[in-house]
């Protein structure tokens, strides 16, 4: 089993800096592979009530193609031929079949880990683990009104002060408990993938490897943290169809950086993969 290492606090950002110069090595198949989850998670969320948690349990086990990316981007690095050449003409139908290629390539290696059986029953288990706790949290969070438009009418001034307060309480609650879940399970699929951990034990060293590094894995956290809500907010903001459209960019340039810094925060607690 897998130990986890003492990480100084600075790690945090270097791990979030690394997820940006690996990102600009390889921008293109990046941003192809962010577009194709993307894509489909837009496309989930407009099934009423079962589109997120579907969207849910798959988030793992496409995890599991764009970290064994990241790890050979990260170790050998990616051939020159990963991705197609753009083609030199300047007529619609070449740069037509160039994005299928390209786009084909990045749904291969973001779906890569269905094709391993002996990772796919772990990840699927860790996947119904997860929608558990979510769903858990979510059903709290109904219950003490956080969300919604609890947050909206606070800052309106439209409750009162004994509103603010069960409000704020029930936020923290809300928030402590999607944290110790973040722990718990954000180091699994690497676990699992680098390490073949079995999912339970997976689970108890991605929270104790947090938890050991608590100022480090805070600080790398937090920043997607801010950009994740700072999405949301932009997401309220906009009306249909900008605000799918903003998300959608953003998320573009995000998800590819936590991913490889994700990897490489891996890397420093459980130490490099074999």
């Amino acid at each position: 089993m897998a130990r986890t290492k003492k990480i100084p606090l600075k790690n945090g950002w270097r791990w979030v800096n690394h997820g940006m110069l690996q990102f600009r090595q390889q921008p293109v198949l990046w941003l192809a592979m962010a577009f194709v989850y993307l894509a489909m998670a837009i496309l989930l969320s407009q099934i009423p009530f079962v589109g997120w948690l579907i969207l849910v349990l798959f988030t793992p086990l496409s995890m599991l193609g764009a970290l064994a990316m990241a790890q050979t981007q990260d170790s050998t690095g990616l051939p020159a031929n990963a991705v197609p050449a753009p083609p030199a003409a300047r007529e619609f139908r070449p740069w037509l079949l160039y994005l299928r290629d390209l786009l084909t390539r990045a749904a291969l290696r973001l779906f890569n880990g269905f094709k391993d059986e002996e990772k796919l029953l772990p990840i699927m288990v860790i996947s119904v683990l997860l929608l558990g706790g979510v769903i858990g949290i979510n059903i709290l969070a109904q219950l003490l009104k956080v969300g919604g438009a609890a947050l909206p009418a606070m800052l309106s001034g439209s409750v009162g002060p004994t509103v603010w307060i069960t409000a704020l309480i029930g936020l923290v609650v809300v928030l402590g408990l999607e944290a110790l879940l973040l722990m718990a399970f954000l180091y699994t699929v690497p676990l699992i993938l680098f390490r073949q951990e079995h999912p339970l034990p997976s689970i108890e060293l991605s929270f104790s490897g947090a938890l050991n590094n608590l100022g480090a894995f805070a600080l790398f956290a937090s920043v997607f943290a801010v950009i994740g809500e700072a999405m949301r907010i932009l997401f309220l903001l906009f009306s249909f169809p900008f605000d799918y459209l903003v998300s959608f960019l953003v998320g573009l340039a995000v998800l590819p950086v936590f991913i490889i810094s994700l990897h490489a925060s891996y890397q420093d607690l459980y130490g490099r993969a074999k």
